[in-house]
Order: structure tokens, then sequence, then C-alpha cells
């Protein structure tokens, strides 16, 4: 357990760290997007970087104004987020989604999402209304040994809060003799906007095979770190969960990692991490994560 406790510290103090503001120091080469620069004077200047040579910066302030500031005036200079008219830009167009578990954004209205991890896993869903999404998923190539159905209820409370309540049903095949199934069940609260929120889900799941019955909570934490990139966090804990009793217990998964987002699909790249004990030790191994996602519908 100790060991466990320690994984949900450093999870959340990775958060801690990537809660702050991104700062670059004023070098030749910047991010576009838009940052508040702090002047040598002590004033501060918000605007948009539209270009930097090796002397100036060339700044858009929200006026609509140029303004032209030498680099040996800029003490540093912090990306806020957001881009200029020129610059492409793509919003986090999956705010639903972690990397596979939710949140509590829903997905938008008559629109439906489809998702490819790793080659071999799909996952479809589908905005019925404002309030009430479906969705679907399976093992491309052997849909038998792994599906799961899924539905979630959500609102707004305020403009920087949501709250959702998600049921889901898996059935898993671990081996020839045992196939899993189970019935996970969890409450949702979002706080924040698309592009930079934390989520907190706790819950639990109903088995009717191997898998041990408790409890689920899960973390997750987005932030958007560059107009077309997105930092996804995701640490689910498990409590009580086994996959095979008295041998196998999956005590958590975290996944750290970056989805680059497009106009209508993205795709997310991360590590993911699995604790788990086997014959009372803990052990953990890092695998890749990878992940594509389309919007489908007006």
């Amino acid at each position: 357990m100790k060991q466990l406790y320690s994984l949900i510290f450093c999870c959340l103090l990775v958060v801690e760290v990537w809660g702050q503001d991104v700062y670059y120091e004023p070098i030749r080469t910047m991010i576009p997007g838009t940052y508040e620069f702090q002047l040598a004077d002590g004033s501060r200047l918000r605007g948009q970087l539209v270009r930097n040579d090796s002397a100036v910066y060339h700044i858009r302030t929200r006026e609509g104004l140029d303004k032209q500031v030498s680099m040996s005036d800029i003490v540093r200079a912090d990306l806020i987020g957001g881009t200029f008219r020129l610059v492409p830009s793509h919003p986090n167009g999956f705010p639903f989604r972690l990397h596979f578990m939710p949140t509590a954004y829903m997905p938008e209205k008559k629109r439906l999402y489809y998702q490819n991890a790793l080659l071999i896993m799909s996952k479809v869903d589908v905005g019925v209304t404002r309030h009430w999404s479906i969705g679907a998923g399976f093992h491309n190539l052997r849909p038998h040994d792994f599906f799961t159905l899924s539905t979630k209820l959500g609102t707004k409370v305020t403009e920087k809060m949501r709250i959702g309540l998600q049921g889901q049903y898996l059935s898993l095949r671990v081996s020839e003799q045992s196939n899993v199934r189970f019935t996970l069940v969890q409450g949702l609260v979002t706080v924040g906007s698309p592009e930079r929120n934390i989520t907190v889900g706790v819950g639990a799941t109903l088995s009717e095979g191997g898998l041990g019955t408790s409890g689920v909570a899960t973390i997750g934490y987005v932030r958007k770190v560059a107009p077309d990139l997105t930092l996804v966090n995701q640490n689910t804990i498990f409590i009580g969960e086994s996959v095979d009793p008295q041998f196998t217990y999956l005590s958590g998964i975290s996944t750290f990692g970056l989805r680059f987002d497009r106009r209508r699909h993205a795709f997310d790249l991360a590590a993911m991490l699995p604790v788990y004990t086997v014959n009372r030790l803990i052990r953990t191994t890092v695998l890749p994560y990878g992940s594509y996602q389309i919007r489908i519908g007006r």
C-alpha cells in the first residue's frame, strides 16, 4: 500500500507542476501564441507573437495594434494560449475523453466519434442529446474476446463545472478458462474549460466472473500547451480489483502524454504505467499508448 500511495502522490505532484504557466526565456525562437510579456521597466504587455528576429519581437495586442519590442527589454514571457488569426489553431475536440476514461463533458449532439487505440481496439461514441450519449467498443480482430457497452448522462452546473454519471458493461476473456464480465458505474465532476480542466471520478464495479468487486477512482488533468497540442494525464486507482483471484491484483493505471489536435481529428501518444501485484510483490511496466480519433457529423 505504501507504494500505491507513493504512486498517487507522484501523479498529483505531476499535475501540480504542469498546472503552472508555461514559461519561456526570451530567445530567438518561440512558439506562436498569446503571451504575457514582463518588461524591464516593470510593466506587462499581453499580445500575440507575430514573429521575432534576432533583436525585436513583433507583438499584436488585443486592440489589433502591432508593437515592436526589443529583446533586451523583455525579462520573461509566459505562454497563456491562443494564436493569431493567421496561424492555424485547433481546440481540444474530444474533451469528453481522457485517454480511455471519460470526463463529465458530453459528446456533441448528433455527432459520432470514432477512436482506434493501438490499432486493435475500436470505440464509437454518439451524442444522442445534449445530456445523453451511448458508446460501444470492441477488439478489431477478436470481438468475442473483448467488447464494451456504455452510456453517460451529464449536464453543466456552472460555466466552469460539469457533472456526469457513466455506466459501462465490459466483457473480457483473460484466458481460455477465464471470461470476466463486470459493470462499472461512476460519478464524474469536471472543473475548467475544454482546454484546461481537472476531472475527478468515483465509482464501483459489479462483477460476474473472476475480477474482484470494489471501488474505482480517477483523477484526470488536461491542459492546452500549444496551439495544436494538449497535455493529457489520467490516473485510475482500483481498490480490490483482481485479474485472477489470489494471483494478480491490478492497483491502478497512470497515463501521461500529448494530444495532437486537428480540425476534426486528433492523435494521442502517451506512456502507460499499470501498477499491479503478483504474489504480493508490487510491479509496474512502462507501455506505449497511441490512439487516433475522429469526429463525424455537422
